[in-house]
Order: C-alpha cells, then sequence, then structure tokens
C-alpha cells in the first residue's frame, strides 16, 4: 500500500504515466521497491568492519590448515604479494636499470666537476670548495650527483679510479681537491646553448630579437634607424615594437643568408650608449611572438615553411645521398641496430665510409679521428643506451657522439649539387631544329617544282623565304 500511495506521488521518476500499473514481476516493479526501501531507511547501513577484520585473520589460518596437510596453495594467491610488490618497485627499477660504469669513466666524469670548465658555472660546487680552508669537496656531494648515480659508483669506486688522476684524495677518502690546490675560476653566468633541435630553426621565418637598455629618451623611430643602417642592402625591418618601461624593444627582420650571426653580434649606439640585440628563444621568443600584429606573425610562418621546404632536399655525406637528413638519422639508427655490443665496423663496407665521414662533421672531429684505426658499437658508459667508439693505436677507446654531427649536418646540409645547363647548351637543340625544318622546307619546294632549288635562283629564293618562316616558327 505505501509503494502505491508513493508511486502515484512520484511516477514520473520512472517515467510512466500517471494511469500504469506494475506487475511484480516488471523490472520497473522491482527498481520501484529498491529504490522505496532506500528513501525509506533511516538507520546508518551496518558497517563491514568486522567482516573485513575478519579475513586476513582466517587466511593465514586456511594457509596453514592447507600446509599442515601438504596441500599446495594457489599459484595465484601465492604471488600475489610479490607482483604487488614487483608493480610498486618497478618505475624505480626501470630508472636505476643501468649496469656500473668503469674506472675510466668515473674518472673523467670528476675531474669534469672540479675542472675549470664546470666550476665556471657551477655555483654550488664553487662555494662549497671555496667555504673549505684547503679547498677541499666531499666526497658525498660528489656521489650525490645524478650521473654518479647512474653510474653506480660508490666511495671506493671513485678512489680507485683517482689513483692515476692529478686530483688529490684525503687519506681517508673522505673528500677531493683540485691539484695544488688551484684558485677557482671567475664565476659566470651559464651560456644558453641554442643549438638544440627545438631551436635550431626557431628563426627560419625570419629573426626576432630585443634591445636591451634602451635610454629613456630614445624611442622605437631611432632603433629602426640604428638597425636599419647595419642591415644588408635590399633589407628591411618587418616590424619594431614600442620601447616598453623596461627599457626593452623587439624588432622582426625578414630571413636572409647569416642573419641569426648578424643580430648576435649587433651593437648600436642610442642616445650616446652602445646597446646589444639579443636573439629570442624559448620562452622570451613566445611571449615576443603574442605581441606582434597578426599579419606579421602569418608572413613569418609563410617563410619558415618556404624554408623547410627548401631543407628537404637530398643531401650526400662521404659518398652516399639521402633524401635529406632524416634520412641520414634512421640510417645510423639502423647501423647501431644491427650490431651486437663490441662488433666493429668493416673498414671496406660502406657504413664504416659512412661513420667516418660524418665524423667530419663533429665540431672536435679532426682531434676525435686523428690515430683512430677502427669502429665499433658498445654500450654507452653515460647510461642503458648504445653508441660509436673509435678504436685508437695501443688499444685506446673513445665515445663519439653522431647526434652532434648531425646536428652539424642539420645545421649546414651538404645538398647534392645539381649541374645546370649553359645557355649555348640550352639553345643547341632549339638551332638544330630550326636548321632541320629550314632543310625540310627546301626539300618540300624542290619536290612540287621537280627543279633544284640550288640550281634556280627563283627557287632559291622560295626556298630562303620558307626557312625564314620556319626560323619564326
Amino acid at each position: 500500500g505505501r509503494l502505491r500511495l508513493w508511486l502515484k506521488r512520484d511516477y514520473s521518476a520512472f517515467g510512466l504515466l500517471p494511469h500504469a500499473i506494475l506487475q511484480p514481476s516488471s523490472p520497473n516493479f522491482a527498481m520501484a521497491a529498491t529504490t522505496d526501501a532506500s528513501l525509506k531507511r533511516k538507520d546508518p547501513e551496518p558497517e563491514t568492519s568486522t567482516e573485513t577484520s575478519v579475513a586476513p585473520t582466517v587466511a593465514p589460518a586456511v594457509a596453514d590448515a592447507a600446509e599442515s596437510q601438504g596441500q599446495a596453495t594457489p599459484a595465484g594467491k601465492e604471488n600475489a604479494a610479490p607482483k604487488d610488490k614487483d608493480r610498486a618497485d618497478g618505475p624505480e627499477a626501470k630508472r636505476m636499470k643501468v649496469s656500473s660504469a668503469g674506472p675510466a669513466v668515473v674518472r673523467k666524469q670528476v675531474e669534469y666537476y672540479l675542472s675549470d670548465e664546470n666550476l665556471r658555472h657551477d655555483k654550488f660546487f664553487s662555494e662549497k670548495i671555496a667555504s673549505d680552508a684547503e679547498g677541499w669537496l666531499e666526497m658525498s656531494l660528489i656521489l650525490s650527483c645524478n650521473k654518479m648515480k647512474t653510474m653506480r659508483a660508490t666511495k671506493e669506486d671513485v678512489v680507485a679510479a683517482l689513483k692515476d688522476s692529478k686530483l688529490e684524495l684525503k687519506e681517508d677518502g673522505s673528500a677531493v681537491r683540485r691539484p695544488g690546490n688551484a684558485p677557482l675560476p671567475k664565476l659566470e653566468a651559464k651560456p644558453q646553448h641554442q643549438s638544440k633541435k627545438n631551436s635550431m630553426h626557431a628563426h627560419d621565418g625570419g629573426v626576432v630579437a630585443g634591445i636591451k637598455g634602451v635610454p629613456a629618451e630614445q624611442s622605437w623611430m631611432q632603433v629602426k634607424e640604428q638597425v636599419k643602417g647595419k642591415l644588408p642592402e635590399k633589407v628591411n625591418l618587418w616590424h619594431v615594437s614600442e620601447v616598453n618601461d623596461k627599457g626593452q624593444c623587439f624588432l622582426v627582420a625578414p630571413p636572409f643568408e647569416g642573419d641569426v650571426r648578424f643580430f648576435e653580434g649587433l651593437e648600436v649606439e642610442l642616445g650616446g650608449v652602445k646597446v646589444k640585440a639579443e636573439v629570442c628563444y624559448g620562452e622570451q621568443l613566445q611571449q615576443t611572438l603574442k605581441t606582434l600584429p597578426k599579419h606579421i606573425r602569418d608572413k613569418r610562418e609563410k617563410e619558415s615553411r618556404k624554408r623547410q621546404k627548401e631543407r628537404n632536399r637530398p643531401i650526400v655525406v662521404g659518398s652516399q645521398k639521402f633524401v635529406n637528413v632524416g634520412a641520414l638519422r634512421g640510417k645510423v639508427k639502423e647501423i647501431l641496430n644491427s650490431r651486437s655490443d663490441g662488433e666493429a665496423l668493416k673498414p671496406e663496407g660502406t657504413d664504416f665510409k659512412l661513420i667516418k665521414a660524418l665524423l667530419g662533421f663533429h665540431p672536435k672531429g679532426a682531434a676525435k679521428s686523428e690515430g683512430t684505426t677502427g669502429i665499433k658499437v658498445a654500450k654507452s658508459p653515460q647510461g642503458d643506451t648504445r653508441c660509436f667508439f673509435l678504436l685508437k693505436e695501443g688499444g685506446a677507446e673513445e665515445d663519439v657522439s653522431m647526434k652532434k654531427c648531425i646536428d652539424a649536418v642539420e645545421l649546414n646540409p651538404p645538398y647534392v649539387t645539381v649541374e645546370k645547363k649553359s645557355k649555348d647548351e640550352a639553345a643547341t637543340p632549339a638551332a638544330t631544329g630550326v636548321v632541320a625544318a629550314s632543310a625540310g622546307a627546301s626539300e618540300e619546294v624542290g619536290k612540287s617544282t621537280g627543279v633544284d632549288p640550288n640550281q634556280d635562283p627563283e627557287l632559291a629564293a622560295k626556298a630562303e623565304q620558307a626557312k625564314d618562316e620556319a626560323a619564326k616558327a
């Protein structure tokens, strides 16, 4: 009875008409009964903590009983805990799945940490060494570096690796310092690496540069005038922004040969003050692009696509041709993947010749290739990857980065040169066709009259006229 009253009050909840009758066997009837019960319940539902708390107690008892009777527990239950553990430790295990590095690699890395090259930009290590009166750097700080963790180097590994090094070690191996406690280099700002792939072609559509420190009395018009005077002939700026409250002015130029190098070295004088231009990259570039007028952005994107199309041309490295730089990169990966660890490339093979030719594009290619007798594929000392090793005289080995080589190729691609025909060669076939047509016309005149055109002056004139008409055609 209560159910019928409730249905009359809120029958629309089930999409039923007022006169619809629910049969006990229908699914709507069961649903309505369930809903009514849930609506009428006022007491809290019984807690299930008693049942769940009993389960762990019962499970061991069952397991013990099975073990006492000599019965094997189900495989799924037995391996449940290890599976959960593997799942939890999986990512960490993947990250740490790196083989230990050899003494030479450890020594090279520690020597780099204490070198002028690194300490010139490494503020943390510089301050730590400067804070010690004798210039010692604690071993624990070195071992805390990510690369040392990746190599799984221990204190004992570092001590053993530095036996033949110029670096000095404390007797207990707790610290290391520069040879003779050499003075630290002056700290400098770390330079931005613009050779990365994501910034390599950032200015294909035209350079976006900023000029900082513009004097307060100078406007964008003076900036434009000064920059315009130093641009190559027939190159005009696309856009110059207003000078903001920070004394910054941004400009956009059309692409031209050596444009990035030009703006990196550009210096102009504004109001008696010399200011330098700075090419925009990364976040600064993105923020500046947002402030540009739409037609300037569109023009820049159009030029970028145009340059990208021009780059997608065949290149030649050594004696081998590739449709583009991407094909070259794929070939190098194929050479790496098709060799086993420690396998040397055959000197007479095309793969060896290609890698040797690519080595010439490396920034330090000449120095690295000196004394090279062979090339092999092996695991990289920097991680769980593979790379090429140069085999030197005397059995020495040195790893080489093919990425640096290919990046250099991409910056200055060795395109396949197509020989263009000269004007004389291009005109020769056309001239031959005209002569042939003239000769044919003379023959036709002779055939129609039955007389040799060269013997009859009148026919010779007609033949000459036919030649002229053929030449005009």
